[in-house]
C-alpha cells in the first residue's frame, strides 16, 4: 500500500478523519523531500513515520494542501485519464445515443405528429454535419445500431402473440417473395442498361429487397465486392432510408391506409431491419409492429439467396458460402419469436409487457439517433449519379411493387 492510495481511498489504512489528514503530511515528504517511495510501502513504517510528525501536523498540513493545490490539475488530469482508460470503449457513443434519444422524446411529446424517431434522427443528423461527431463516439454507435437494434426487437416480442405473428407472416408471404425477387432482378437489369456493374448493381437490389446494409455485408464477399463498391452501396441504401422517413407517412395518409396495411407495406419496401420498424412507429403502435414482424421474415430471405447466389454467379466456394451463412443468420429472430412465445402462454404480466415495450421503444429512438449521427451527407455527393439513379429505381421498384400488392390483396 502507497502513500497515493491511502490519499485516494481514506480509510483503507486509517478510518479516523485525524489520520486522513495525517496522510497528506506523508505525500508531501514523498513529493517535495525526495523519500524513496518503497519506503511508505509498509503499513507500519508508514504510521510509524506519520507519529513521528504528529507535533508538526497543522504546519506541514498547510504546506500539503498548497503543495497539492499548485499541481493538482496536471494529476487530476491523469487520473481522469487513467479512469476513462478503464471504461469500455462503447461506452461514449451509447450515453450520446441516450441523451439524443431523450430530448428526441421530450421534443416528440410536444410536437406529436412529429414524433420522437424523426427528431432523434434530425438531431444526429444535423450534430454530424454541423458540429461533427468525435471519432471516440463510433464504437458506441455502431454499437447502438447493430446490437442494441437486436435488443429491441427481441424486446418487443414481449408484447406480440405468436399466432397473430404466424397470420401477420402468412398474409405477408407473398408480397415478401415477390417484392424480394422482382426487386433483385429489375435492379440488375437497370444497372445493366446503366453500365453500372454487375456487383454493385446486385449489392444495391439485394440491399433494397432484402435488409439493407446487414444484406450488402452478408454477400459481398460471396459477389467479390470492392470496398468502395460496398460503401457505394450501403450509402446509396442509407440515403433512401433517409427518405423513406419523410415521405412513406404521407403517402399512407394519402392513401388513407390502416396501420395494418401501412405496417406490410413499410416491413416489405423499407429497406434496413431499424428503418421499417421505425417507419412502422412512426405511423402508429399497431404499425409499428406488424412492420416489425413482416421486416424480420422478410430478413430470413437472406438465407436462401446466400446459397443460390453464389451457384448463379460462379464467385464462391463452399467453405466460403457455409462462412456467410453463419454470419448471416438471424438468432435475434429465434429469441423474438421465443419471447412471443412465452408472452402467447401468459409469461408476462401486462405491467411486463407495459414496461418491456416502453423500453424497446426508446431503444429505437436511440437506433435513430445513432443512425443520424452516422449520416454523413457529403458523402452521398461522392456518389455520383449511376449508383443514386440505380438506388433510386431499386428502391421505388420494391417500393411500388409492395404497395401494389398490400392495396390489391389487404385493403
Amino acid at each position: 500500500m502507497d502513500i497515493d492510495e491511502v490519499c485516494l481511498k481514506p480509510g483503507k489504512i486509517f478510518t479516523d478523519k485525524r489520520s486522513i489528514r495525517l496522510s497528506g503530511l506523508m505525500l508531501f515528504y514523498r513529493n517535495f523531500l525526495a523519500i524513496p517511495a518503497d519506503f511508505t510501502k509498509s503499513p507500519f513504517m508508514l504510521r510509524l513515520f506519520v507519529d513521528f510528525n504528529k507535533i508538526r501536523e497543522e504546519q506541514f498540513y498547510r504546506s500539503y494542501k498548497f503543495a497539492l493545490s499548485s499541481g493538482s490539475s496536471e494529476r487530476k488530469m491523469e487520473r481522469l485519464q487513467q479512469a476513462a482508460a478503464r471504461l469500455p470503449q462503447w461506452l461514449p457513443g451509447v450515453i450520446l445515443a441516450i441523451a439524443i434519444a431523450a430530448a428526441a422524446k421530450f421534443l416528440g411529446g410536444i410536437f406529436p405528429l412529429v414524433g420522437g424517431i424523426l427528431f432523434a434522427i434530425l438531431i444526429g443528423a444535423a450534430l454530424r454535419n454541423t458540429a461533427g461527431i468525435n471519432p471516440v463516439f463510433e464504437q458506441g454507435l455502431t454499437l447502438t445500431v447493430k446490437r442494441l437494434l437486436k435488443a429491441a426487437v427481441v424486446l418487443l416480442g414481449a408484447g406480440l402473440n405468436i399466432f397473430d405473428i404466424f397470420e401477420i407472416g402468412r398474409q405477408s408471404l407473398l408480397i415478401i417473395f415477390v417484392s424480394v425477387c422482382s426487386g433483385i432482378l429489375l435492379t440488375l437489369w437497370f444497372g445493366h442498361f446503366l453500365k453500372l456493374g454487375k456487383t454493385l448493381s446486385l449489392l444495391i437490389g439485394v440491399g433494397a429487397s432484402i435488409c439493407g446494409a446487414t444484406a450488402i455485408s452478408a454477400v459481398k464477399g460471396l459477389l467479390g465486392a470492392k470496398d468502395d463498391e460496398t460503401a457505394y452501396a450501403i450509402s446509396t441504401i442509407v440515403f433512401f432510408n433517409l427518405i423513406a422517413f419523410f415521405l412513406y407517412p404521407i403517402i399512407g395518409h394519402v392513401f388513407h391506409m390502416n396501420e395494418q396495411a401501412f405496417g406490410i407495406w413499410a416491413g416489405t419496401a423499407v429497406h434496413d431491419t431499424s428503418s421499417a420498424i421505425a417507419v412502422g412507429y412512426v405511423y402508429g403502435n399497431e404499425a409499428g409492429e406488424v412492420a416489425t414482424t413482416v421486416k424480420l421474415g422478410r430478413t430470413i430471405f437472406l438465407l436462401p439467396l446466400i446459397l443460390i447466389l453464389p451457384i448463379l454467379m460462379g464467385t464462391a466456394d463452399k467453405s466460403s458460402r457455409a462462412g456467410s451463412f453463419k454470419k448471416a443468420f438471424p438468432w435475434f429472430i429465434v429469441w423474438f419469436l421465443a419471447v412471443s412465445m412465452l408472452n402467447s402462454f401468459g409469461a408476462f404480466p401486462a405491467a411486463v409487457q407495459d414496461l418491456l415495450s416502453s423500453i424497446s421503444k426508446f431503444v429505437i429512438i436511440m437506433v435513430m439517433a445513432a443512425v443520424g449521427l452516422q449520416t454523413d451527407l457529403k458523402q452521398f455527393a461522392k456518389l455520383g449519379v449511376m449508383p443514386l439513379l440505380t438506388g433510386l429505381f431499386a428502391s421505388a421498384a420494391v417500393s411500388l411493387i409492395s404497395f401494389g400488392l398490400v392495396y390489391w390483396l389487404i385493403l
